[in-house]
Formats: C-alpha cells, sequence, structure tokens
C-alpha cells in the first residue's frame, strides 16, 4: 500500500528530471569558437579545425568512391585526332605566298610574295621590295617581326637580290607603319644565293635572338665550311650581331651541313629548335638542332642513319615531301605535343605526334586537297595555310594561289 501511495508522485519526478536532460542535450545552443580560441587548440598546439556553414570537400584519395570535379566549361581536353577543321579562304589569287605574319594590334595578317610585294590581308600590297630578283626559287621570302613589334614596328624580311652579276641573299630590317615601310637596314648580307637552294625562313626564338636558315645555293661543300654562311642554321642579335653564346666564337653559325632548310618551330615545353629540310631525290628532313651541331650534308644522306653527325628524327625516303614552314600546335585544349610541317611535293601538311623526349611517335597526312603548301601557322587553335601552286612545279587551281584559314571544330 505505501509504495502504490507514492507512486505517481515517483513518476511525476522521473518524467521531470528526463525533460530536464533533453532540454540541455538539444535546446540549448551550442558555443561556435573562434579559430584562436584557446578551447579549439590542439594538445601539440596546432588549432583545431574550426567549424563551417559549407560542406567540407573531402580528399579524394581518401576513398575510391570520391567523386571528382567537373571541368570548367570549355576545359575538356580533347585528342588531336578528334578535332575537326572547316575550311574558309581568306584571300586568292595571290602571287606565289611565302610566308605569313599576324599582328595581332590590328587583328591583319602580312604575306610575303616570291615576286617582291608585302601584302596586307586588311590593305592589299603595301610595299614593294624593289631589290628582290625573283629568280627561280629566290625572292621575297621569310618574314618575322621583332619581339617588341608593338613598342619598335621593326619588321625583318629576307630577300635575294644581286651584287654584280651574282645572286645572293640579304635580310633587311624596316620600320613598318601605317601600312609603309620605312629605315631600311641591311642586318646580314651576301649570304650565298643561286637559282636553286636559298633557304628563306627567319624567326626570333624564344630568347629573343634571330634565327635565319640559308642554303647550300647549289654548291654542297659549302655546307660544311664554317666561313660561309650558305647551308647553314645563323643566329644573330636583333641588330645583326653575333651573340656571345654563339656556339663559334665570332661566328654567326648555329648549325651546319645543312642542304635547304626552309622551316623553323621551338617545342613550347622544352624550347628546342626544330627544321625541316630539302634533301636530295626525296631524303628530306626534320631536325632536332643542336647548337654546334652538324647535320651531314653532302657527307650523308638521312637514309644512312645512324651516322657520324646528327641524324634526324624523321627521314622521308620513299617518296618526296619537299617540307617547308612549320609550327607546333598549342591550344590548351589539346592532349600530346604536335608538330605540323608544310609539304610542297608532298601536297599535304605533315603532323608528327611527339613522344616527351622530343622524338617522333607516329605521323599522319592532313589537307592534301590544295596540292602546294608552302607554310602553315596556327593562331588560337585555328590553322593557317599557304598554297603554292604557281611557282612553277604544282598544279594550279581555280583562284590560286590561297591563304586559307582552318576553323577548328571541337567535339561535342
Amino acid at each position: 500500500m505505501t509504495i502504490r501511495k507514492y507512486l505517481p508522485w515517483i513518476l511525476l519526478l522521473i518524467l521531470v528530471f528526463l525533460s530536464g536532460w533533453v532540454g540541455v542535450r538539444y535546446l540549448v545552443p551550442r558555443t561556435i569558437f573562434a579559430p584562436d580560441d584557446p578551447a579549439l587548440t590542439a594538445p601539440d598546439g596546432a588549432p583545431a579545425a574550426a567549424v563551417s556553414d559549407e560542406p567540407a570537400i573531402s580528399d579524394p584519395t581518401e576513398s575510391e568512391d570520391s567523386v571528382e570535379e567537373a571541368p570548367e566549361p570549355g576545359g575538356a581536353v580533347v585528342d588531336f585526332d578528334d578535332l575537326d577543321f572547316t575550311m574558309e579562304v581568306l584571300a586568292e589569287n595571290l602571287t606565289i605566298p611565302w610566308e605569313m605574319l599576324y599582328l595581332p594590334e590590328v587583328d591583319d595578317w602580312l604575306l610575303t610574295q616570291r615576286s617582291g610585294e608585302l601584302v596586307s590581308l586588311t590593305h592589299g600590297t603595301v610595299a614593294v621590295i624593289e631589290e628582290t630578283d625573283h629568280t627561280g626559287e629566290g625572292g621575297l621570302l621569310g618574314m618575322a617581326a621583332h619581339p617588341d613589334f608593338d613598342g619598335n614596328r621593326l619588321l625583318y624580311l629576307y630577300t635575294t637580290t644581286r651584287s654584280g652579276n651574282q645572286l645572293i641573299n640579304r635580310v633587311l630590317r624596316y620600320t613598318y607603319e601605317n601600312q609603309a615601310l620605312s629605315d631600311r637596314t641591311v642586318i646580314l648580307d651576301d649570304i650565298p644565293g643561286a637559282r636553286f637552294h636559298n633557304g628563306g625562313r627567319i624567326a626570333f626564338g624564344p630568347d629573343g635572338m634571330l634565327y635565319v636558315t640559308t642554303g647550300d645555293a647549289g654548291d654542297p661543300p659549302l655546307a660544311q665550311r664554317q666561313d660561309s654562311l650558305a647551308g647553314k642554321i645563323l643566329r644573330l642579335t636583333p641588330e645583326g650581331a653575333v651573340p656571345a653564346d654563339n656556339p663559334y666564337p665570332g661566328s654567326p653559325v648555329y648549325s651546319l651541313g645543312h642542304r635547304n632548310p626552309q622551316g623553323m618551330a621551338w617545342h613550347p615545353e622544352t624550347g628546342d629548335l626544330y627544321a625541316s629540310e630539302h634533301g636530295p631525290t626525296q631524303m628530306d628532313e626534320v631536325n632536332l638542332i643542336h647548337p654546334g651541331g652538324n647535320y651531314g650534308w653532302p657527307l650523308v644522306t638521312c637514309d644512312e642513319a645512324p651516322t657520324d653527325y646528327e641524324d634526324p628524327i624523321a627521314c622521308y625516303s620513299g617518296f618526296t615531301l619537299a617540307p617547308s614552314g612549320m609550327t607546333f600546335y598549342t591550344p590548351p585544349f589539346v592532349n600530346g605535343t604536335h608538330l605540323l610541317v608544310a609539304g610542297l611535293r608532298g601536297n599535304q601538311v605533315r603532323h608528327l605526334a611527339l613522344s616527351p623526349d622530343g622524338t617522333v611517335m607516329s605521323q599522319e597526312v592532313l589537307f592534301s586537297d590544295w596540292g602546294r603548301i608552302r607554310a602553315v601557322n596556327e593562331l588560337e587553335g585555328d590553322l593557317y595555310v599557304i598554297t603554292n601552286n604557281r611557282d612553277g612545279r604544282g598544279t594550279p587551281q581555280a583562284n590560286d594561289d590561297r591563304f586559307i584559314r582552318l576553323r577548328v571544330d571541337l567535339p561535342d
């Protein structure tokens, strides 16, 4: 009887106790400490993690079930083979164009024509190099802009001319402003010239120096003579002086033993120089250029590799590619390293996929429907090519020669 008498009171006390515990555990707000509060300091003195209202980002290495973050829009990387290109003719009825140069500040292209004209895509012919002698493969050939072109407007041209009765080649410098040339300066003179094998490509390297390719001028032994400018790749300062760190002191010679090199491009990651070269009856080459290297002409041809000379990374002994201008394809949305080489007799752009050590992994033929391709360039993923079907060795198509844009189409 006694227990039954007090049972309601006992149950009431138990209920009050449970209610109070629940209120303390779930109803009292928690205190959020500042990160430097001593209460959040770990035993070793390192601050404990502060509380945040945002969800924590998990370490993807903690679990195989982790989900990777989605790439940014437009940030997908694709294989070169998955790209498509749409053709657009920018200019036609040109007279054997040889080199192209983009001027970003005015959104214009300059082209050299072997007959001596400097042509603007926007303004037409803007200058004529009167001293040009368009004989055989010679004429107005290479072109390059000074690395500080926006500031000094200095434009460099490679042209074939005459000294007495002898054909020679020169590198000239001008100021290009308001669609006109002025302030002619001879940067390099008396490069041996001939009806054939004049080289002619010029370009500024990542080191700010001017590189010049020269042919053997039809006299092959000159390519092995260090005291001759023929059959070489030359390296100069923008003023035409010999850089102090050239491989041969006091000489502009950077490499020798070349027959007729017509293309140059620098690897986008290593900065290494690559060059294309015409061989005799096929035997065309793509070379990795080493300072002071001897590439063997006329003592060896590329089908004899390995030799005691610098052997090419690509040798075309089964057909005539006749390689000329070249470029690396470097947009951020493409996997791998891709070297593109214009082919004249080969009627193509040659695509060389390079391995991390700079050697060729694979090759393929691109753009073989337009005949002889003199040069190829890349700008923001689009490709630009110029044809040379009116150079006396091609079969002209309607409205040749042409300056063509190949607009890149990314896969969906």
